[in-house]
């Protein structure tokens, strides 16, 4: 993705280079050459240019791009990008990094110029653009929201839908290409069009299926940002459950190098914007229809489950939005009345008579909660290639550089890597807490954080989002400029 750009220079002095390209790449190492054949996709938004190169042996992405006119006039784009070698087809050891100068063509739609590697190695891109009839883009939407499972996907689809006249989206009209089908509609506030929304999700759940997906239908569809809702597991010292996590970045916390007897972490953190972040500390859960005040019985419930979990429930996270001022004192001093709780050598703990309770509600309460009195909580979000039920995950992740993570799943990381490689401007991921990662892992809470995460990312985007005049500087939502 582009950084440290004019945004508006890159539109002003270059043509619309956005499309499918066909590439061919000379190279030469030393006394060997040799040619290989690429394809290449470019999104020239008013963020910037930025390219996705696809060989045999090797992916590349833009990390800088700047456009100009050389000495002669010719449009040029001076383009920094990294090379992430393929298994098999290329002798890399790892990821490199490259610098070409391209000049545009506009009578032959060429782009080509001579690059060079920190591999010692150079040569010439020869880009020819393939005919209008051919490419990718199919329609032009605004908000791309990506989903990892059916229930992730059927909440979103309910949260952004008309929730009262004139406010959400009213109709949806599948769009079922083969590889990547998806939903769009017409995000609609006060009866203004706020932004046209795709809602997808892949076939299977992971990094790999959503990172296709994603990729896919950025390049057909060009949005300005890319987001996802969902489900996840929270750290239990942060969040409780149902709480929701929101990604100041994310990172794979699997990918480094395993040892003999030791993991060596590699992670590639990807943050959003600083003006989403300072958007996403405006949030107020309060506001959310997934958010309520704990009953009485809530709060005994919540309690009385904390102690047969093992749990402290003074210094649970959660501990204040059940207690406030005097309610901790007279709530212990009745259960311990009725025989539930009593307090051994400075702790509480529940009586037979106690956890013969909780566990009888515990069995026959299996109806996922409808309201709760839910937290939002900014931090890392890790991603791994499988499901975690260990209990001791977040101690590892802390060992391994990352202390403040606060959720933990699998395809947040893939969202913001692809948003950046693509040249999307933004991208945001919230998810809710439905388990702990531990062995009390369970599907009780799953609904309800899916549920609530597609609330607040619809509020978020319902206030923050921006579209962009044609000079790359943003407008306030409702501008009828679009681009």
């Amino acid at each position: 993705m582009t950084s440290g750009e004019n945004p508006s220079e890159a539109r002003s002095t270059l043509p619309d280079l956005s499309g499918e390209w066909s590439m061919k790449i000379h190279w030469q190492r030393g006394e060997a050459t040799g040619t290989v054949l690429a394809a290449a996709s470019i999104r020239h938004s008013p963020a910037g240019v930025a390219l996705i190169v696809r060989s045999p042996g090797s992916n590349s992405h833009t990390i800088l791009s700047q456009a100009g006119y050389d000495a002669s006039g010719l449009p040029v784009l001076h383009y920094i990008y990294e090379v992430e070698p393929k298994a098999i087809g290329s002798d890399a050891k790892g990821a490199y990094k490259g610098a070409a100068i391209l000049r545009f063509y506009d009578n032959d739609e060429e782009l080509s110029g001579n690059y060079w590697t920190d591999q010692l190695t150079k040569g010439h891109f020869q880009l020819n653009r393939k005919p209008r009839g051919i490419q990718g883009v199919t329609e032009k939407i605004d908000v791309l929201l990506v989903t990892a499972i059916s229930l992730e996907y059927e909440a979103a689809k309910m949260a952004f839908s008309e929730t009262s006249p004139g406010n959400g989206v009213l109709s949806w009209e599948e769009r079922n290409d083969a590889s990547a089908p998806y939903t769009v509609g017409n995000y609609v506030r006060g009866e203004k069009e706020l932004f046209r929304l795709a809602l997808a999700k892949p076939d299977r759940m992971g990094s790999i299926e959503t990172g296709r997906l994603a990729s896919a239908l950025i390049e057909r569809l060009s949005p300005q940002c890319l987001v996802m809702c969902g489900v996840c597991a929270g750290n239990p010292g942060e969040v409780a459950l149902g709480d929701l996590v929101i990604s100041e970045l994310a990172y794979q916390h699997d990918e480094g190098k395993r040892e003999t007897n030791s993991f060596v972490a590699d992670h590639r953190q990807s943050p959003i914007s600083v003006a989403w972040k300072r958007a996403a500390e405006n949030l107020r859960a309060e506001d959310l229809p997934s958010y309520g005040p704990p009953s009485d019985r809530d709060t005994r419930f919540w309690l009385l489950e904390r102690l047969l979990g093992g749990d402290d429930p003074r210094n649970h996270p959660a501990h204040s939005r059940y207690f406030k001022d005097g309610d901790w004192r007279r709530l212990v001093e009745t259960l311990e009345e009725q025989g539930f709780v009593e307090l051994v050598d400075g702790a509480l703990k529940l009586t037979a008579l106690g956890k013969h309770d909780v566990q009888r509600s515990t069995y026959l309460d299996t109806e996922p909660p409808k309201r709760l009195p839910i937290a939002l909580k900014i931090g890392p979000i890790a991603s791994g290639n499988m499901v975690v039920k260990d209990g001791v995950t977040w101690e590892q992740l802390k060992q391994l550089g990352v202390r403040s993570v606060v959720g933990l799943e699998m395809e947040a990381a893939t969202i913001g890597a692809v948003a950046r490689s693509s040249g999307v401007p933004e991208w945001l991921v919230i998810k809710g807490v439905m388990d702990h990662a531990d062995p009390r892992k369970n599907d009780r809470y799953k609904p309800f954080a899916a549920r609530a995460s597609a609330e607040a990312l619809r509020f978020f985007l319902d206030r923050n989002f921006t579209t962009y005049h044609s000079d790359g500087q943003p407008a306030e939502v409702g501008s009828p400029t679009r681009t």
